[in-house]
C-alpha cells in the first residue's frame, strides 16, 4: 500500500493588527456629576473624593481618579450682584503659586457664555534611571471660571493632568463647560455620584454625608426638618437566607445611633413604623427643632441591586408633601402608621407649631 502523505504543519495564522484608535475613540467616556444644584460631565473614572463647607455660602468639591486628584471646584451663590472682576482676581491670585511656574499659558477659546479658561503647560527635568542624561516631563493644569450672567452662582474649576494621563485637557474642559447646568428653575434638584441617582426638592440642603463601603448616607435639612437617605449596594449579599427586608432596615437604622428619639420596627404588610422609647421621652434635638413626627420607608431596587431607605423627621402632616413621588414607595406615606407592638407603650406629640 502506498504510504500516506504527511500533512504539512500549517503555520499559525498571523494575528490581525488592530487599527490605531482614532482621536474620537481615545476620548474618555463621560459621566454625569450632579451635586448641590449644579451638574456637569467628567471622564467616567473621576469620582467624588471630598466635599466641604468653607466660608459662608462657599462650597468645595474634589474629584479623583484611581491615582490622584483630578478636579478641584469651589462655588458661591451670592445674595447680591457679583463683582466678577474682583472674584476672578481673587481666585487667580490663589492659583498663582502653581501657574507662575508654567512655561506656557494658552487661553481656551470658544467656550459657552460666562466661561473663561486657560491651559498651563509645565516642563520638568528628571534624571534618567538607567542611563546618563535628563528626562523631560510635561504636565498640564487648567483653570476655568464660570460666572452666571444672572449672578446666581460663580464657579472656579482647577483640572490636573499628569504626564501618564490619557485625557486631552482642552477636550475635558470643553466637555465640562458645554454640558454644565445650573439648576435654577427646576423644582427638583438632581444628585448623581457613585451609583446614586435621585432628585430632591430645591429646599433640601445637604447637612452631612457618611460614605462607607456598601452604605451611603446623605442627611438633608428643610426648614428644621431632617431627611436621612441611605443607599445600600450589593443587596443580594445581605438579603439572603430568609432575611426580611423590613427587619434588616429597621435593625440597621436603630443601630445608627444618630436618631435617638424613636425606635423603628416592621409593621404589617411590609410597612415600617416607629414608637418612642418611653411615654414622655423627647430628645433635646427634637425640642429645639420642634419636630416630633417620623416616617420611614424602604425599597429593594432589584435592577440596581440596591436597597434605598429613608427617615423623615418632620413637624406637620403637610410636610410629607415634600417627599418626591419617586420616594413614596411602600404603604401610603399619608396614611397613619400601624399601631406599636402589643405590650409596648408609646406616645406621639401633636407637634403643632
Amino acid at each position: 500500500m502506498p504510504a500516506k502523505k504527511r500533512n504539512k504543519r500549517q503555520s499559525p495564522a498571523k494575528p490581525r493588527e488592530r487599527p490605531a484608535a482614532t482621536p474620537e475613540e481615545r476620548r474618555p467616556k463621560p459621566r454625569r456629576i450632579a451635586w448641590d444644584g449644579m451638574s456637569f460631565d467628567v471622564p467616567a473614572n473621576w469620582e467624588l473624593a471630598i466635599y466641604k463647607f468653607l466660608r459662608r455660602r462657599v462650597r468645595r468639591m474634589e474629584l479623583e481618579d484611581e491615582y490622584s486628584i483630578r478636579l478641584e471646584a469651589e462655588w458661591v451663590r451670592p445674595k447680591r450682584k457679583l463683582r466678577l472682576a474682583t472674584i476672578m482676581k481673587r481666585y487667580e491670585r490663589s492659583a498663582r503659586p502653581l501657574t507662575v511656574k508654567a512655561v506656557e499659558a494658552i487661553p481656551i477659546e470658544g467656550l459657552p457664555n460666562g466661561w473663561h479658561a486657560s491651559r498651563y503647560i509645565f516642563r520638568e527635568t528628571l534624571p534618567k534611571r538607567k542611563s546618563a542624561g535628563l528626562l523631560y516631563v510635561t504636565h498640564e493644569l487648567v483653570t476655568a471660571f464660570y460666572a452666571c450672567p444672572r449672578s446666581t452662582i460663580f464657579c472656579f474649576f482647577m483640572l490636573h493632568f499628569l504626564p501618564e494621563d490619557k485625557e486631552d485637557p482642552e477636550y475635558v474642559t470643553r466637555m465640562l463647560a458645554e454640558n454644565y447646568k445650573h439648576h435654577t428653575q427646576s423644582d427638583l434638584i438632581p444628585w448623581r455620584l457613585y451609583d446614586l441617582a435621585f432628585e430632591l426638592p430645591r429646599g433640601f440642603l445637604l447637612e452631612n454625608t457618611m460614605f462607607d463601603i456598601g452604605a451611603k448616607l446623605m442627611a438633608f435639612r428643610w426648614r428644621l426638618r431632617r431627611f436621612y437617605l441611605w443607599h445600600f449596594s450589593c443587596a443580594d449579599m445581605f438579603l439572603k437566607d430568609g432575611v426580611v427586608l423590613e427587619e434588616w432596615v429597621t435593625g440597621y437604622v436603630n443601630g445608627f445611633g444618630r436618631i435617638p428619639g424613636p425606635v423603628f420596627y416592621p409593621g404589617t404588610d411590609g410597612e415600617l413604623t416607629w414608637r418612642r422609647r418611653g411615654p414622655w421621652i423627647f430628645h433635646r434635638d427634637e425640642i429645639g427643632r420642634w419636630c416630633f413626627h417620623y416616617k420611614i420607608r424602604c425599597q429593594h431596587d432589584r435592577e440596581r441591586n440596591q436597597v434605598v431607605a429613608w427617615v423623615y423627621n418632620y413637624r406637620r402632616p403637610e410636610d410629607l408633601e415634600k417627599i418626591p413621588p419617586a420616594f413614596r414607595f411602600g404603604k401610603d406615606i399619608f396614611a397613619p402608621d400601624s399601631p406599636p407592638p402589643k405590650g409596648k407603650r408609646t406616645h406621639q406629640c401633636s407637634g403643632e407649631g
